[in-house]
């Protein structure tokens, strides 16, 4: 099943956001990755932009088996989910499922409208107009030895990990 998802955050987001990104490629193996856009909160008040970004994978594991991981994610990072206010307050890592499809065409998928221009962007049917933000994504090998890094956020990426690294542009 391939699975079209948003990261966000707002507490340290290059830090979280690019470890994010290394994680996620760690364990999917392959990322087809939005450029990455600094917002203002949306649905929240705080004084602190977010940075947010699409991602489509694939995976074996069903919609509720990922979401638990995501969570999982999301705790290691630092955000408090026990609040019941946790949705609308600052957080370090928010990565959420979008829509899920046998084929990875979410071209068509309707998304939140901040979303709008990163989605059309990742299937080559607009632009993104907001501000582009350059990340570095430490690619690692066995033992968590970084062995490449990377510049992602300006453009849409394709990004593949196997034995041998490699970083594909779309």
């Amino acid at each position: 099943m391939f699975y079209l998802c948003s990261i966000g955050s707002n507490l340290d987001p290059h830090q979280h956001v690019s470890q994010a990104l290394g994680e996620l490629l760690e364990r999917f193996g392959r990322l087809h990755l939005s450029s990455v856009i600094q917002t203002k909160p949306v649905g929240m008040h705080s004084r602190h932009d977010f940075l947010n970004c699409l991602f489509v994978t694939e995976s074996t594991l069903a919609p509720q088996q990922l979401k638990t991981f995501f969570i999982a994610m999301e705790l290691a990072h630092g955000r408090d989910r026990s609040d019941p206010n946790c949705k609308v307050l600052d957080r370090p890592l928010d990565i959420d499922i979008l829509a899920s499809s046998p084929t990875d065409d979410f071209a068509a998928t309707r998304v939140d409208a901040y979303l709008n221009e990163l989605l059309a962007e990742l299937y080559g049917q607009g632009e993104v107009h907001d501000h582009k933000v350059m990340l570095p994504l430490h690619t690692r090998q066995m033992e968590g030895k970084v062995i490449e890094e990377q510049r992602v956020g300006l453009t849409p990426l394709a990004l593949y990990q196997a034995t041998e690294v490699s970083v594909a542009r779309s």
